[in-house]
């Protein structure tokens, strides 16, 4: 046995220099947060027993703030780097081909911002087709807009596009 133990191959990007957070289910479970960790998920709710994992977002983790952040990763660097944790971190380690990923955190509003001249002035013509369609600040501040939270979707998911507007 190793000195140090990493459930990775060398050079897979998915290290711990790189620990993801997300959520995931695997058949029968409730969604729970988990690490990515080479070609695997550890479960954290399992591995840490903290019961903020165990719910189905990442929401309640993420108010807990920085310091949190930090001490979560500090313990979980040792738990997957030292030999000594091998036997308690194994179990909560699910093969990645296994689990379903899932939305890591509830949306509840966001603005977002027109970033392109041609997308920004297209929509200024169809809400002032009488008028200059980019108004004089949009090259001077950004212009945010209201952004819907059902449209934000998990990677993967179909999504069905507008195809031109009908009266």
């Amino acid at each position: 046995m190793s000195d140090t133990w990493v459930p990775v191959p060398a050079g897979s990007g998915f290290g711990i220099a790189n620990l993801p957070y997300g959520v995931f289910t695997t058949p029968g479970t409730a969604p729970r947060v988990g690490v990515r960790i080479g070609d695997h998920v550890l479960d954290l709710a399992a591995a840490l027993g903290d019961e903020v994992f165990a719910r189905p977002s990442l929401n309640a983790f993420l108010a807990q703030g920085r310091a949190r952040w930090s001490e979560v990763r500090a313990r979980l660097v040792d738990l997957l780097t030292s030999e000594a944790h091998r036997p308690a971190v194994e179990p909560a380690l699910h093969p990645l081909d296994t689990v379903r990923l899932r939305m890591p955190f509830e949306v509840a509003d966001y603005i977002d911002f027109y970033a392109s001249e041609h997308h920004a002035t297209n929509v200024g013509r169809i809400f002032r087709p009488d008028a200059a369609p980019l108004l004089p600040n949009w090259k001077h501040l950004p212009v945010g807009y209201h952004g819907r939270a059902g449209t934000v979707v998990v990677s993967g998911t179909g999504i069905v596009r507008p195809c031109g507007q009908r009266k």
